[in-house]
């Protein structure tokens, strides 16, 4: 059940490539079957028009990537997995990054399994 939700400045749509940056993630996702089964990867992009970043300048930009996973992965499995998944997402604004401020942010949830309900019949079809 990993759901990546990357949260974006608006003003970084048409320079940063976010659908790049979903691509490879959803890439990365499905190097590890075995702790992310495929079928459960939900890559999203919210492009956030409101937003006041910093002393306001208008050419600041922000990532903000938030990843939920179900419980019961080990620590330096989710250490080493999104570890490598930051980094990934660094690399992709890097260059973007030398122009212009952008923060950026990475949180990995754990969602409570007393807490959660799902359904999946993607991997009928798959």
């Amino acid at each position: 059940m990993p759901h990546c939700i990357i949260e974006f400045s608006s003003n970084l749509d048409a320079v940063a490539d976010i659908d790049g940056l979903m691509q490879k993630l959803a890439a990365h996702f499905r190097t590890a079957p075995e702790v992310f089964p495929t079928a459960g990867v939900r890559i999203r992009a919210i492009p956030v028009d409101r937003y006041l970043i910093a002393d306001g300048n208008p050419d600041h930009g922000f990532v903000n990537v938030t990843c939920r996973i179900g419980a019961g992965r080990a620590l330096d499995i989710r250490k080493t997995f999104f570890g490598a998944a930051y980094q990934i997402v660094k690399d992709h604004l890097h260059d973007l990054s030398q122009t212009r401020g952008i923060g950026l942010t990475f949180y990995v949830d754990q969602a409570d399994p007393d807490g959660a309900w799902k359904t999946n019949s993607i991997r009928s079809f798959m």
